[in-house]
């Protein structure tokens, strides 16, 4: 017989849903109310002295006001019994965990009632532990499978949550596998916006102004928000959206592309043009500008070339100032958010940074010219056709088979001669040994052998010339349109693979390049100097002639007239 009189209990109910995604499966409070009293009643259980209703997580301990108050009536002696649904209702973590079992098992609480099961204070305290344990562990494990759920998505090019403005979460798919759909309606008036925005003279509160008045752009309307016009603050959360330049970060930070079946309104330049004209007074006085051609500049001596980079400001009256550390224009005393037609300026300059501090005379050169002379250096001397690309990796390709038979044939050689080598040495030696020479004239002998055979011990490995010349004929084709319309990263990256450097000594800018481009350009232009036909498009190329012709037909004889030229590249 049961030793406990359910009648003269005091019991408390406790009725705990998450807001969090841990819970979504868990019935209910409502529905958590109708179990209890369904338990009361089974148990002939009095009227509940109070009863505690939370939508708080319990992963967490010291987070759930009302399980605290719930303890410290229990600890006053005003409740000594709980009726909830399950175990991890009251927690679902071993802090917490532990107060209940100790308070059960020291007989403070005198019964824990559940739906299925009834905890005393003589039953083994292993039971609650290990459904505490099972609490917190699916805590643990719904992390990772939540984040892992959220990487997944991400490497798809799918930010996790609620869709950007202009673009829709497709809910025709599971939970988890949803992608974005683009906002028809939406997605068009956004393009307008941040095109207006990129002008340079319309500042944040005009764009919202046209938004509402002449776009009437207004949210997605869900359950209980949304279907309204835009905020004002939401323009700044719209506006420098990486997503629009098609790409967004995780939570961690780590960089993603968006979906490429998404369109992109603006290039991540113009991103980056949108963020400084936003920051205005937010950006901090120490900065890391990413610009093209820092790292990539020196002076003759070597010095470090710099960048300076300026944000300037147009007012409506025309002054011009730098705006980052002001709110007002400082010749009229507009305040600059209220402006009617700002115009953003950005300039970036090189100079010596070594003799700027010495507080020397220093001579800067802008960005803009140094990109003009590479762009004009790369069309006069590695501007290919997709012909002339094709056939110059042909040419390679057959000069590397060439090179591979060549090094199988000196090895093999080299093998032989090594052999021949060690049988000399070993009868030199047996000579020896036998007194047939003294070991002077062994000594004169031995010398002389290793000096006929030095070239027997090896050669080291040549450079890959062939793959670095298939690289730089790669560039060729994208190198002009990168240069004039890529991102500032993508033209560090031609700069980086080309391998070129830039010296600027304040009245000329030069452009240094590696041996294998220079061996390249000299190739070209000396086979355009010998054959007015060289495009091979306009020359058809017999190969099985290529022993008799002349020095400039096939023209790749001219180009690459030996292979032990491009070794050292």
């Amino acid at each position: 017989m049961n030793p406990l009189d359910f009648t003269k209990l005091r019991p408390g109910g406790y009725y705990r849903k998450s807001s969090e995604a841990e819970d979504k499966q868990m019935l209910s409070i409502d529905s958590q109310i109708d179990a209890a009293a369904k338990m009361a009643e089974y148990h002939k259980l009095p009227v509940f002295t109070e009863v505690f209703k939370e939508a708080k997580s319990a992963k967490t301990e010291n987070e759930r006001p009302e399980f605290s108050r719930m303890m410290s009536m229990i600890l006053k002696g005003e409740i000594d019994s709980i009726v909830c649904w399950k175990l991890d209702r009251l927690a679902r973590n071993m802090t917490e965990g532990g107060q209940i079992i100790d308070l059960l098992s020291s007989g403070v609480l005198k019964a824990i009632i559940t739906h299925d099961k009834v905890f005393y204070p003589w039953d083994n305290v292993i039971v609650m532990s290990v459904e505490f344990s099972q609490g917190k562990q699916f805590v643990k494990e719904l992390s990772v499978n939540v984040k892992r759920g959220h990487d997944k998505k991400a490497r798809l090019g799918v930010p996790h949550g609620i869709s950007s403005l202009g673009f829709l979460n497709d809910r025709t798919e599971e939970k988890g596998n949803r992608r974005w759909m683009v906002d028809e309606e939406r997605l068009p008036k956004i393009k307008i916006l941040l095109d207006m925005f990129l002008t340079g003279t319309y500042s944040a509160g005009k764009i919202y102004e046209y938004a509402i008045n002449e776009l009437k752009l207004n949210t997605i309307k869900r359950k209980k928000i949304g279907g309204h016009f835009i905020a004002h603050s939401r323009i700044y959360e719209l506006l420098p959206d990486p997503v629009y330049a098609g790409f967004f970060f995780d939570s961690k930070g780590e960089r993603f592309e968006l979906d490429p079946k998404l369109p992109r309104l603006i290039t991540e330049d113009q991103h980056n043009k949108i963020k400084m004209i936003i920051a205005r007074n937010n950006i901090p006085k120490t900065q890391e500008h990413k610009t093209i051609f820092s790292g990539f500049i020196a002076s003759p001596e070597g010095n470090f070339i710099g960048q300076d980079v300026k944000y300037q400001l147009i007012c409506d009256c025309k002054h011009k100032f730098a705006y980052r550390s002001k709110t007002h224009c400082p010749q009229c005393g507009r305040e600059i958010t209220q402006l009617q037609h700002p115009k953003y300026l950005g300039y970036v300059h090189y100079y010596n940074v070594k003799k700027k501090k010495s507080k020397l005379d220093y001579v800067s050169i802008p960005e803009n010219k140094v990109l003009e002379k590479v762009i004009h250096f790369v069309q006069e001397n590695l501007n290919f056709s997709v012909d002339l690309a094709n056939w110059s990796k042909q040419y390679i390709e057959e000069l590397k088979e060439k090179e591979i038979n060549d090094k199988i044939f000196k090895k093999k050689m080299i093998e032989s001669n090594n052999a021949e080598f060690d049988h000399k040495k070993t009868r030199l030696r047996e000579m020896l040994r036998d007194e047939q020479v003294s070991p002077e004239e062994y000594a004169l002998d031995l010398k002389a052998l290793e000096k006929k055979y030095h070239v027997n011990e090896g050669e080291k490995d040549d450079v890959d010339w062939y793959a670095r010349m298939n690289e730089i004929v790669d560039l060729t084709l994208c190198l002009t349109e990168t240069l004039k319309k890529g991102t500032v990263q993508a033209k560090r990256t031609i700069l980086a693979k080309l391998g070129s450097n830039l010296v600027w000594d304040e009245k000329e800018l030069s452009i240094c390049n590696t041996k294998a481009i220079n061996k390249l350009i000299e190739g070209i232009k000396k086979a355009k100097s010998k054959d007015d036909k060289f495009e091979p498009k306009n020359c058809f190329v017999n190969k099985s002639l290529n022993k008799k012709t002349s020095e400039i037909s096939p023209v790749f004889s001219t180009l690459l007239p030996r292979t032990d030229e491009f070794r050292t590249l």
